[in-house]
């Protein structure tokens, strides 16, 4: 009787489990992922694709954001696939030739496969018969990144999801002529240089007489198989009409590539509004270009725009990464993609998953990538200029002041040494100037900005010329050490569009505290403080220098603020120079032995603020994690780089020049006949004692930074102009008293 009951029960369970009965729905679906790569596409291009009505309806729906792609090499097509693909940097070579289906001729006596299989990319036929695309050229790519100063991690994402058994698909090429161009497989390809399943043969193109190299992708084909393909985990789908377009645009008549280009564009959003259409709820759709087209270069729009579909619409795109709502890294397509097909990211994975901003719109994106696109473009002339100012300035103050030395100078100079002194006072001004630029609504050009910004600091420079110097100093370093705490504590958004920011088009930094304002906050922060010494009561001096300084130092070191290690420890080696020569305590034996302490200290407490953070790695916690855990191979090729990119710098960096010109201007002053240091430490010794801060936190600064002379040469700006101010200052003073006084 048992027996019969547990039979009849078994048999309820095997036809309740067979026919869903009892359950709210089907099994649930495995997640897929659709990448159309449409290269060569611009935020132009996209304004002009929105133009449709069938497709400005989706394109209202998705999280939209501009895709910042920093590769070690040229910003083109293949090297901007291999660093997605990677998730980390890779640098493509010619040599390493494209993709083919292994049945496929790559010479008159061998094909694809078999290539593969003689430079040992396929050591075995069953290899061979599960790959459906094969890279011969793997070996030649990985031999190429080879003693780089970084790791190359070619074939990642491939590989990530062959190890959990996610199928990837690749399909469409950009061939034209006899070339083969193929570049979306170094995307989705593994570390041998396969691709499971996929079509780069002719079946994608369609012979069109008046097309680009007469062919155009073969929509209705790439359809289909989108459509039928229900296994794989990731599809991609090289979509190259207007690439291609692009490709002929300067040999073709202007109403001749209009007219085509709006035919591409039709075909493409034709094709995207379908495959929307049938978008089944497993699937989540990108449209990203992994370069923009020669045009958009040219006129310095080089940031590809990126449109994602899923269940949540609208809002912009952003990440860890770059902490910037519309802006997400190249970085991050790898871990998002694993991210969405439940797949654990590995190790050596740079970016972070894409997340979109409930709290923006994409209505805003346009103009704020406009903006970004516009600094771009502008910041040459602007910094250029500014700097070349700058020499001038100290070599014209130099000049004037050993002149007047040798009793060369003449009435009828007065007035050259007047101006020449207010253009050093606005010369100290301009550091907070180009960050507070960012409140005007405008895109001006180059030269206006520039104008505007030196008509200011001139007028602000009259309204601080009959004031003492450590007025001035101390007015002028206040207000900037103020604009960058207030700015860095409430988003950097002043200092991200800032020509002395960091640039989200380069990729270098995204957010924290850049090298640039490093050098400007810890020189004008020594100078407050001096300042403050020279005319506060003494009872309150120290308390003013400790909370000044530990509010800097705090800002630089804290993750959800300045971020920058190299700033914080050289800010501590400044600071702490400067209050020892303040408080007028002998450095000696004892204060070296201190200060290496307290940056043994200071590098300690990095490391552990970084690990223990509840906010996703920075640049700082990766380090740190790659110490502890004893990865001192990731750790050397750090610091190769960073010492590279330093010793690069200074070779052909304009700003190598202003440290140069501040050197051989401070050793004048300090030098020359009478040497004038001394006699202004007899009138300011504080501000005097402060320069000692600010040299040793340049200096700080130029070691400890990958971009090192930039801090130098804007930190040492903060003793060298004060200094050149007084000096002529002093000579007017001495050409104004009577001769019998002056003898």
């Amino acid at each position: 009787m048992k027996k019969s009951i547990i039979l009849v029960a078994l048999s309820f369970l095997i036809l309740f489990g067979s026919t869903n009965i009892g359950n709210t729905g089907l099994a649930k679906e495995m997640p897929q992922v659709i990448v159309l790569f449409a290269e060569g596409m611009s935020f132009a291009d996209l304004d002009e694709l929105a133009k449709y009505p069938h497709v400005d309806k989706w394109i209202k729906q998705a999280s939209s954001g501009a895709l910042t792609i920093r590769t070690p090499g040229a910003r083109n097509t293949p090297n901007g696939y291999l660093l997605m693909g990677s998730g980390a940097q890779a640098l493509y070579s010619e040599r390493s030739g494209t993709a083919y289906h292994p049945w496929e001729a790559v010479s008159a006596h061998e094909t694809a496969g078999e290539r593969a299989q003689e430079l040992g990319g396929l050591d075995a036929v069953q290899k061979l018969a599960r790959s459906a695309i094969v890279f011969p050229g793997i070996f030649r790519l990985n031999a190429d990144n080879q003693d780089k100063p970084y790791t190359p991690q070619i074939g990642t994402l491939g590989k990530t999801l062959a190890a959990y058994q996610i199928p990837i698909a690749v399909y469409g090429n950009g061939d034209y002529d006899d070339v083969r161009q193929r570049h979306s497989v170094l995307f989705a390809m593994d570390e041998q240089g396969r691709v499971p399943v996929g079509d780069l043969s002719a079946n994608t193109l369609i012979e069109r007489p008046g097309s680009p190299y007469g062919v155009q992708t073969n929509y209705a084909y790439l359809r289909k198989k989108v459509s039928e393909d229900q296994s794989s985990g990731l599809i991609t789908l090289q979509l190259s009409d207007l690439a291609r377009l692009y490709q002929l645009a300067d040999e073709m008549e202007p109403a001749q590539f209009q007219r085509q280009y709006q035919q591409v564009l039709s075909g493409l959003g034709a094709f995207l509004g379908a495959l929307l259409e049938e978008r089944r709820e497993n699937q989540k759709i990108i449209l990203l270009s992994p370069a923009v087209n020669a045009r958009a270069a040219k006129d310095k729009a080089l940031l590809p725009p990126i449109l994602v579909w899923e269940k949540k619409a609208g809002g912009q795109l952003t990440s860890a990464t770059t902490r910037q709502s519309g802006l997400i890294s190249g970085l991050d397509i790898l871990p998002t993609i694993l991210a969405w097909l439940d797949v654990p990211v590995p190790k050596g994975v740079a970016g972070h998953p894409i997340r979109v901003d409930n709290q923006t719109n994409n209505a805003e994106l346009g103009q704020q990538i406009g903006q970004v696109h516009h600094t771009y473009a502008t910041r040459p002339a602007v910094l250029y200029s500014y700097v070349m100012l700058q020499i001038i300035t100290l070599a014209c103050a130099a000049i004037l002041w050993m002149a007047g030395k040798r009793g060369h100078v003449r009435v009828g100079l007065e007035r050259l040494r007047r101006g020449v002194r207010l253009s050093l006072l606005a010369m100290l001004c301009f550091p907070c100037l180009l960050l507070l630029e960012g409140l005007l609504p405008w895109q001006a050009s180059g030269p206006v900005v520039l104008g505007v910004l030196i008509v200011i600091a001139l007028l602000a420079a009259f309204g601080l010329e009959q004031r003492s110097l450590a007025q001035t100093t101390m007015i002028v370093c206040g207000v900037t050490v103020a604009s960058l705490l207030i700015d860095g504590w409430t988003g950097a958004t002043l200092m991200r569009q800032s020509y002395l920011g960091y640039d989200p088009v380069i990729g270098a930094r995204f957010y924290g505290l850049g090298n640039e304002f490093e050098g400007v906050l810890i020189g004008s922060a020594i100078m407050l403080v001096a300042a403050v010494y020279q005319l506060a009561r003494e009872g309150a001096r120290p308390y003013i220098a400790a909370f000044v300084f530990a509010t800097v130092l705090y800002y630089m070191v804290a993750p959800g603020l300045g971020t920058d290690a190299g700033g914080f420890l050289a800010g501590l080696v400044g600071f702490f120079v400067a209050l020892f020569r303040l408080q007028g305590w002998a450095i000696g034996k004892k204060g070296l032995l201190l200060l290496t302490g307290g940056l043994v200290v200071g590098i300690a407490a990095l490391i552990v603020g970084s690990l223990v953070t509840d906010q996703p790695l920075t640049h700082i916690g990766r380090v740190s994690q790659q110490i502890v855990t004893g990865q001192w191979e990731e750790v050397g090729r750090m610091l190769e780089r960073k010492i590279a990119m330093n010793v690069r710098l200074i070779r052909i960096s304009i700003w190598s020049k202003v440290f140069v010109v501040s050197l051989i201007v401070l050793g004048l002053l300090a030098l020359w006949n009478d040497r004038f240091l001394r006699h202004l430490a007899v009138d300011t010794p504080f501000l005097v004692k402060g320069f000692s801060g600010v040299i040793a936190g340049s200096l700080a600064g130029l070691v400890l930074n990958d971009s090192g002379i930039v801090t130098a040469a804007t930190c040492i700006i903060f003793l060298v102009v004060p200094a050149l101010y007084a000096a002529l200052g002093e000579q007017k003073d001495e050409h104004a008293r009577p001769e019998w006084e002056r003898l």
